[in-house]
């Protein structure tokens, strides 16, 4: 995995991005990391599947209210679907929150504790935001 605390691969069988973050994530490298794995779902027309369950995002929680409005990528992928795997008690408030944030900005995120629920999510055509 390098010395970066993500790696994104693209599971073209079932057109999903997978992005796995592991480590401290600091607000900068978030940005990053949601960047590049939203141009390639953008790339490749798939949605995202992001699993933190290895992560812990260092920033206050005004700057997850802030992130979906400041990155520009957020604008130009509106149609990307990103659901997020995390463990039950692992920041489930703040991604809990994101989740809302960006559901209210019609951005599609959301927010699971197991994969097979998260893919089922991602594969739904009918169901973009919700």
């Amino acid at each position: 995995m390098s010395n970066n605390p993500y790696e994104i691969n693209v599971d073209q069988e079932q057109c999903i991005v997978r992005l796995i973050v592991r480590g401290e994530v600091s607000k900068d490298i978030g940005k990053e990391i949601i960047t590049k794995a939203r141009r390639k779902a953008a790339e490749t027309q798939c949605n995202i599947l992001c699993d933190v369950r290895q992560a812990k995002v260092k920033t206050i929680l005004i700057d997850w209210y802030y992130l979906p409005r400041e990155l520009e990528i957020y604008q130009s992928t509106r149609a990307v679907k990103t659901a997020i795997l995390i463990t039950s008690g692992q920041q489930e408030e703040e991604y809990q929150f994101f989740e809302t944030v960006t559901h209210n900005l019609g951005i599609g995120i959301k927010v699971f504790h197991q994969e097979n629920d998260a893919i089922s999510w991602l594969k739904k055509v009918d169901e973009k935001k919700n």
